[in-house]
């Protein structure tokens, strides 16, 4: 009819619901491939009991800063709130990692203490007969209380 409004849309009809019934609630994503590993060069983790948090470039600055967050506040860690965390950093990541140490320790008023170290992991043989290439690497343990063992 002229003065009817259409439905916006493409005009398809909803999905109809499986046989046997209405569907069940949304699954969630899954992911596929292997277990995430950290990167090459830094100590394995130890498991899902561990502090160890390793930093990416690829990853959401605020999203790892409150995952660290969460894992200095009492009770919030895997081991019931130890206090301490340490952070793990590769090549292009280490600034970040950095950064992200003293994000958390100026959010935490001075009651935190970072102890820092560097290594570097040689890469093999460089392209065409070049001397080995060498990625840094940083890792910095974040302790609540003083002194850090």
């Amino acid at each position: 009819a002229p003065g009817q409004r259409r439905p916006r849309g493409r005009g398809l009809a909803p999905p109809s619901p499986p046989p046997g019934g209405l569907p069940g609630p949304p699954s969630r994503r899954r992911r596929r491939g292997p277990a995430p590993r950290p990167p090459p060069g830094l100590p394995p983790a130890a498991g899902p009991g561990t502090n160890d948090v390793f930093v990416t470039s690829r990853s959401d600055f605020r999203a790892q800063l409150r995952r660290c967050q969460r894992l200095l506040a009492p009770g919030g860690g895997p081991g019931g709130g130890s206090g301490e965390l340490r952070l793990h950093g590769l090549g292009l990541a280490v600034p970040r990692a950095i950064n992200l140490a003293l994000q958390l320790q100026a959010g935490a008023g001075g009651a935190l203490r970072l102890h820092a170290s560097t290594s570097s992991d040689g890469d093999g043989d460089g392209e065409d007969g070049d001397a080995p290439r060498h990625n840094s690497a940083i890792h910095i343990r974040l302790c609540r209380e003083a002194p850090c063992a």
